[in-house]
């Protein structure tokens, strides 16, 4: 074992691509593949992609991998709270998949206020259109459907079922869809009856390291024998990559959005993982733009993210943009919160609104952090990962707006890495000591400026969001 560690292939299926890396059980990179999908905004705040090019895009990339190297097990990481419906006979999508991005179920969710304190006793969740549940809910109002053998489901659902595991979801992303109890790990009637949705349309709810023996791994060019032993959502995967199940170990992962999550039983959130019959619960805040905020600021001056952040460091004024583009997440949950630029003068160059662009990130995350502290949540270190994360500048500045140590992961793909651990766990390849003697390698930053300096910079991010969500200060 020791020459020839067994390898891992592991898919992560996100919003901008899907990525297949061939990871031995040590810990190394062997290989990877990108297959990029589409996304499309047919309405305003309708955010949505096709099942089948996702599908399409897990084959060819697998195959590239698979072409080339031993398989021994499939671990999948998957985009959450996004959801599909698809005929159980036929295996044909019937909608496309909406996206977690997507804000079409906004009105329903002001209908939907008066249940939001049971909502979030029961999943834990704030009541948002972000989540599946009420996504689901207007699929079901809006349009007719013909078939009585509907499947809802969720990616990682869609995927496992095309490879022919029947119709599951694991514990985490089921937890992410506003539908589960996250004490017992099952669907709650409460929360069926607040969205109508019938259970039996539901997918069974499976442990992150259940070994599934799938009748099509031959479409990613496997045998069948090739177990599926390790599924979890991006964020839970790359929290668990961390070796998150120590305690105190809290991470933020860089995307289009930016979620912070970490173990806890103070007020968890959602469901880290399950483990054979053990539920891990999490806190977790979820910020909707961070690297989003990037793209949208580059479209608008004619030039690229990457172009944007070399000008950042080049900032003589403190600018403040508050990107609520379709509203705020966490630690605010506000729908009514309107994007904004403050602190503009004459002098302002694309310098100090690209770094205000990555302000915005590194202020929101103290936000959710001083959230969390309320909560008696201490966290000394964060951890870091995702493309965010290899920007120095906005380390440098998050650790300076939040006052810790940021430790920024030097293996950006850490969703993958970790369903690749997590599926050597489960086809039994390795123990959870041999998953924690693997180290990996971090760049550390701590914060250079003083705590009045930084309570200082914090002010002017303050008075920009009370403007935004149009309150007093």
């Amino acid at each position: 074992m020791a020459d020839n560690p067994p390898i891992i292939l592991a898919i992560d299926q996100g919003s901008g691509s899907t990525k297949a890396l061939a990871i031995d059980v040590s810990g190394k990179v062997v290989a990877q593949a990108e297959v990029k999908i589409a996304t499309t905004f047919p309405k305003a705040g309708w955010v949505e992609q096709d099942p089948e090019e996702i599908w399409q895009s897990v084959v060819t990339a697998s195959k590239e991998i698979t072409s080339a190297h031993k398989i021994a097990a499939v671990g999948l990481s998957i985009q959450r709270e996004s959801v599909l419906l698809w005929d159980r006979n036929t295996g044909k999508a019937l909608t496309k998949v909406i996206t977690w991005q997507d804000r079409r179920a906004s009105e329903l969710a002001e209908k939907q206020l008066k249940n939001a304190a049971q909502v979030k006793a029961i999943s834990g969740l704030e009541l948002d259109p972000m989540f599946s549940a009420l996504k689901t809910q207007w699929l079901f109002e809006n349009n007719k459907y013909q078939s009585a053998n509907i499947c809802i489901g969720t990616i990682d659902s869609w995927i496992v079922f095309k490879l022919g595991a029947g119709h599951i979801v694991e514990a985490g992303s089921a937890s992410r869809t506003q539908l589960l109890d996250i004490n017992t790990g099952q669907w709650s009637p409460e929360l069926l009856s607040v969205f109508a949705i019938d259970e039996s349309q539901l997918p069974r709810v499976c442990a992150s390291n259940e070994k599934h023996i799938c009748t099509n791994m031959q479409a990613l060019g496997l045998s069948n024998e090739v177990p599926l032993s390790g599924i979890m959502g991006d964020s839970h995967a790359a929290l668990f990559a961390h070796q998150g199940w120590k305690s105190g170990n809290f991470k933020a992962t860089f995307g289009t959005g930016t979620s912070i999550m970490g173990l806890t039983k103070t007020k968890p959130q959602t469901i880290a993982w399950q483990i054979d019959s053990q539920i891990t619960q999490a806190a977790e805040a979820n910020i909707l733009s961070t690297g989003s905020t990037l793209v949208w600021l580059a479209e608008l001056l004619g030039t690229t993210p990457d172009e944007l952040a070399e000008l950042a460091p080049k900032s003589t004024e403190q600018v403040e943009l508050v990107p609520a583009f379709s509203g705020l997440g966490a630690p605010w949950w506000d729908r009514e919160a309107t994007g904004i630029i403050t602190g503009l003068t004459r002098g302002s160059t694309r310098s100090d609104l690209a770094a205000a662009a990555l302000r915005s990130t590194a202020a929101q995350i103290n936000d959710v952090l001083e959230d969390f502290a309320k909560s008696d949540i201490t966290i000394e270190t964060l951890y870091a990962d995702g493309g965010g994360a290899r920007n120095r500048y906005l380390m440098q500045m998050l650790a300076d707006l939040s006052g810790k140590k940021i430790k920024s992961s030097q293996l950006l793909e850490l969703s993958a890495f970790g369903a690749a651990m997590v599926a050597s766990l489960g086809a039994g390849l390795v123990t959870l000591s041999d998953l924690e003697k693997i180290e990996l390698k971090y760049d550390e930053y701590l914060p250079k400026i003083s705590e009045p300096e930084r309570q200082e910079r914090l002010k002017t991010w303050r008075k920009a969001l009370a403007a935004s969500r149009m309150k007093d200060e």
